[in-house]
């Protein structure tokens, strides 16, 4: 069986062959083929920059050191996602009626923040306000904002967080925070993908190509035949 190259490098098959390269592209630079696992010394870095420098009039953190060193010692090179709990400052009047944060601090924080994360493949998975809880003791009321961003790497984390653009705006974003916790955690049943919504996309993009080009075929043929 002869197979026509002439005939699979136009078309259809070309069509598919290139969003093919483009989905294996796109994995490799979603999933961080070539991405190596966080070593004990730069775990050590890490807490450095979680734990960060406290103003007085910033919120207390405490970082978990062991925790921080398991995270880089147990870092097997794949995806995990960032559960982040938020309680911010209340501003109140002279009445004690709350005028909440200051909203041109989360824009400025957002800002910095996001296109890193952007960069490299990370993105938020859900940002929502939490409603009032079914359970005693109502400890959820306490949050103001729940975050879940999926990250790359752990490696991907350590590069953010160790900028010197991250840390001027979480020092900015402290300000409006009373309290937060984060939780890193790894997927068992990971959601909807990203990745492969970009492939169902580029599917789309294949059908709607084959379509066009059989019908431009049929137009070519039809001419030859009535000219």
């Amino acid at each position: 069986m002869k197979i026509d190259i002439r005939k699979f490098l136009t078309g259809s098959s070309l069509l598919f062959a290139i969003l093919s390269l483009i989905f294996l592209l796109f994995s490799s630079w979603y999933d961080g083929w070539w991405i190596s696992p966080l070593t004990p010394e730069e775990g050590k870095i890490l807490f450095k920059a979680l734990s960060g420098s406290r103003a007085e009039n910033q919120l207390e953190a405490t970082v978990n050191y062991k925790s921080v060193e398991a995270f880089a010692r147990t870092d097997d090179g794949r995806e995990f996602y960032m559960l982040n709990l938020i309680k911010n400052k209340k501003e109140k009047d002279p009445n004690g009626v709350d005028l909440g944060g200051d909203a041109s601090v989360d824009q400025r924080y957002t800002s910095v923040v996001f296109p890193l994360l952007f960069q490299r493949g990370c993105h938020p998975v859900l940002v929502s306000s939490p409603l009032s809880t079914f359970s005693l003791p109502a400890i959820e009321e306490e949050w103001d904002a729940i975050f879940v961003i999926r990250y790359r790497s752990r490696r991907d984390l350590f590069n953010i967080v160790t900028t010197e653009a991250f840390q001027k705006a979480w020092a900015h974003k402290l300000n409006t925070v009373e309290k937060t916790v984060v939780i890193p955690s790894s997927p068992i049943l990971p959601g909807i993908s990203l990745k492969w919504i970009f492939g169902l996309l580029l599917l789309v993009i294949g059908w709607l190509g084959h379509k066009f080009i059989k019908r431009q075929r049929r137009q070519g043929i039809s001419r030859r035949n009535n000219p």
